[in-house]
């Protein structure tokens, strides 16, 4: 028989809206454009409240379209799509972070104790890790990259990568939320909310004495990494539509060349000045792919002349193709040719060949050298190829838009601490920063309020074994195991 709903059951719901409030607030401060780091972890709380305490179809109902909702005002600009594309992903990515707490009131309705509380981290960890493997869009949009400035915190990811760090984040939601259902009294209460505390202060104790006790002691070497403001003719971006006339491939020719001459001058100052190796933002230069051998032999000749390690971020066209080349040249210091890599992972819409599938290394007298260009490094898998062959450091040429700083830096930061390897990530219009494989900053240099656009920075010459290259996504698939384990053994359950 249906049980009619009482007037105490109407009041209940009534008054548990009020969390709903307070849970979409903090939700716009959470990801995206405008990130307070605590509003991650708090906002998590209030909405697991809601939907606990609402019936399910209203619960839910609403929650879904806080978390759809909410993403399209938080992620403009920062996704490069427009229209109802736009608003096709921002609502995918929506339904993503809303499906944890459908998962969660599925066995929290049913599970009681301890295991209740594993439900809701475990289901945002497999959801986010199985987005993470599937999606174009990579690592986008993870909660682990909101605390990706709180150094002791962030030392978890060596160990677990992303989904340790997020499990701890969803935690605490589940942990607050079932002292909350017992009004924080009893011992069950009481001890939930102790142990995730003495779990939350082991991992930051852990953290911080690895940052204090621990700190990269290996000698260092100078590089310098730079930006030349893009001078390059309109025409070649229209290169792959049509036919150009001579005087087009003339102007085309005769831009590229003073940018690349630009960008050999700027080098030399910075190798004369002592550094050892040199790095481009990402396609710094251009050219046609007849004009190619050229380029290259003055760019190994330059590296030959100066003595040092020269990496050429370069975008070839081919007029009458619409798919250009975006590549990574590293010439050493006698002026061979050592790398020759093509970007493994364009940007969605980015009209790039993406011939490559795993990234560069080069050993060297300073350790060995890793390389990626920017949308690589959102790819936790395809940048722990680094880490498991031991690389030292990650020269990684790249170029972003204003609403992406400093975001996608962080991001690209929080890879080296995963695979311990220290990054210098040169940005065109973007944060350029250089940081240690424990994440501290080594320099920074930001493009919208700099006009020299160089960035120079003592790099640690050896990195470290972390656990999370060696074993890699081994935490993620234990949160899947074990949600599949807890789903399960709640079906067998009566509803509590």
């Amino acid at each position: 028989m249906m049980e009619a709903p009482s007037h105490q059951t109407r009041v209940s719901d009534t008054k548990s809206l009020m969390w709903l409030l307070p849970a979409a607030a903090l939700l716009f401060f959470s990801n995206g454009r405008w990130i307070v780091p605590a509003a991650a972890w708090w906002a998590p709380v209030f909405l697991l409240r809601f939907v606990r305490s609402q019936r399910p179809r209203v619960g839910l109902g609403a929650a879904c379209a806080v978390s759809i909702v909410i993403p399209a005002l938080t992620w403009k600009g920062i996704i490069p799509l427009h229209d109802w594309r736009y608003f096709l992903v921002t609502s995918f990515m929506g339904l993503m972070s809303f499906l944890p707490y459908a998962l969660d009131r599925m066995g929290v309705s049913r599970l009681r104790g301890f295991a209740s509380t594993l439900v809701f981290p475990m289901a945002w960890v497999a959801i986010e890790q199985l987005s993470v493997w599937t999606s174009p869009f990579g690592s986008w949009g993870s909660a682990a990259y909101t605390q990706a400035e709180n150094l002791p915190l962030v030392q978890i990811v060596s160990v677990a990568g992303l989904p340790g760090l997020v499990f701890l984040m969803a935690w605490f939601a589940s942990a607050v939320n079932g002292a909350w259902e017992s009004d924080f009294e009893g011992p069950g209460a009481r001890a939930g909310v102790l142990g995730y505390a003495a779990l939350l202060a082991i991992v930051l104790l852990a953290g911080s004495a690895r940052l204090a006790l621990l700190p990269p002691r290996a000698a260092t070497v100078r590089v310098a990494s730079l930006t030349v403001k893009p001078a390059r003719p309109v025409e070649i971006w229209r290169s792959g539509q049509g036919p150009l006339s001579d005087a087009e491939m003339t102007s085309i020719r005769r831009g590229a060349a003073a940018l690349f001459d630009s960008l050999l001058e700027r080098s030399r100052r910075e190798a004369r000045a002592g550094a050892r190796i040199v790095v481009w933002s990402e396609g710094s230069a251009v050219c046609f792919k007849e004009d190619e051998p050229g380029l290259i032999s003055r760019a190994g000749e330059f590296s030959r002349r100066e003595g040092i390690y020269l990496f050429v971020a370069l975008v070839t066209f081919t007029p009458g193709r619409p798919l250009h080349e975006n590549q990574l040249l590293t010439f050493d210091p006698a002026g061979r040719l050592a790398i020759r890599y093509h970007k493994a992972r364009p940007a969605p819409g980015d009209p790039e060949t993406g011939a490559d599938r795993s990234l560069p290394i080069l050993a060297s007298p300073f350790g060995r050298m890793g390389g990626a260009i920017c949308y690589d490094m959102d790819f936790p898998d395809l940048v722990r190829e680094q880490g498991r062959a031991g690389v030292d450091f990650m020269l990684v040429p790249s170029s972003d838009w204003k609403e992406l700083d400093p975001l996608h830096t962080r991001m690209a930061l929080v890879r080296g601490v995963e695979n311990g390897c220290s990054v210098v990530r040169q940005t065109a219009n973007g944060l350029s920063a250089a940081a240690d494989y424990e994440g501290r900053l080594l320099a920074t240099m930001d493009y919208f309020r700099t006009e020299d656009r160089v960035m120079v920075a003592q790099v640690p010459t050896r990195g470290v074994r972390t656990v999370y290259s060696r074993v890699g996504d081994l935490f993620a698939w234990m949160c899947i195991v074990g949600l599949f384990l807890a789903l399960g053994a709640a079906a067998r359950l009566p509803p509590r």
